[in-house]
């Protein structure tokens, strides 16, 4: 038995198979040219010598691997478009997980991936935005967070108690300070004014405002009575009055560190118990002498040495919270 082309096959079919009503054909002859086309069966498909494509309009299914040694052609609608070697693939699919995607076309065309925030600000944010983790992310100018002049520049965000089902948002500005350098810290600067600020110990660390008038005696508590009338405060949690022009007012808790004392204080009284007109006012000194980690004292005198009761009472507060690094020591000099 032989394996044979499609045309040789065909030749000896007709040749030892030919019409024929005196019985002359054998068993043999049958016989063997089946065997011939079994054999060849693999060879003549393999050859993809067709004169018409016989898998049009079907599915061809495989049990086992297909060896392509060459390329795969292409001849559809959407190749048409395609000239020559266009139309085959010649190296194999990767796998999705080793597709190179800058290697993509068109990437550079329109705008192929809207569900991210666009480098070049083409795009709103239509959501909200986490910068969260483990590690601190930090929103700066060059985005980097490994480098030394870069490290803790810019803004990044941390929770407090993150377990909670409620919890407080903290967002921190960068301190720089790396490797010794000095004035390397993230500041806000307004191109309004050119003002700027880099800390918020130039804010009042609290304040009040208050109306001793008509103290008869008593506390806050029952101001009703007391005629001490609080009209504005931060970060004040109570007040009391001992008698004429001597108050103690009261930090909230934990304001302050334990022991912290040394924090300025400005007061004024107006020195008398109206406010009608700008003339509404006596010589009086308002002073501020005792100073706890949760209270201090104000006393207001006039110029007769008696302590009085004042309509306008403002003082404002400034200081370092619990946990403020301070300020390097002051030099002290003498000149002439």
């Amino acid at each position: 038995m032989s394996v044979k082309n499609s045309t040789d096959l065909k030749s000896t079919i007709n040749s030892e198979l030919a019409d024929n009503n005196a019985g002359a054909i054998s068993a043999l002859d049958i016989r063997h040219n089946m065997v011939d086309i079994v054999d060849s069966i693999v060879p003549v498909v393999a050859s993809g010598d067709f004169s018409t494509y016989p898998f049009d309009n079907g599915i061809v299914k495989f049990k086992s691997v297909i060896d392509v040694g060459s390329g795969l052609f292409f001849d559809t609608d959407n190749t048409a478009h395609l000239d020559g070697d266009e139309k085959y693939q010649w190296e194999p699919y990767p796998g999705s997980g080793n597709v190179s995607h800058d290697t993509l076309a068109d990437l550079d065309t329109g705008d192929k991936h809207t569900q991210y925030i666009s480098v070049s600000g083409i795009r709103m944010m239509t959501g909200n935005f986490g910068l969260g983790g483990i590690t601190e992310n930090w929103i700066n100018h060059s985005g980097e967070a490994t480098l030394l002049e870069t490290d803790n520049h810019g803004l990044h965000f941390s929770m407090t108690n993150p377990e909670a089902a409620k919890y407080g948002e903290v967002i921190h500005v960068g301190s720089g300070n790396q490797g010794g350098m000095e004035n390397t810290y993230t500041k806000f600067k307004f191109d309004y004014d050119n003002s700027e600020y880099h800390t918020a110990k130039t804010n009042a660390l609290a304040w009040i405002s208050f109306n001793g008038s008509a103290y008869l005696n008593g506390s806050l508590s029952d101001s009703g009575l007391s005629g001490i009338a609080v009209t504005s405060s931060y970060n004040i949690s109570a007040i009391q009055a001992s008698g004429a022009g001597t108050y103690k007012i009261f930090f909230k808790d934990g304001l302050l560190g334990a022991g912290n004392t040394n924090y300025a204080v400005i007061a004024h009284s107006n020195g008398t118990t109206s406010n009608s007109s700008p003339q509404s006012m006596d010589l009086v000194t308002p002073a501020v002498v005792v100073r706890e980690d949760d209270f201090f004292t104000l006393a207001v005198r006039n110029d007769n040495g008696e302590f009085v009761n004042s309509r306008r009472n403002d003082i404002v507060v400034y200081g370092l919270q619990s946990g403020v690094i301070p300020e390097a020591s002051i030099t002290v000099q003498n000149f002439t």
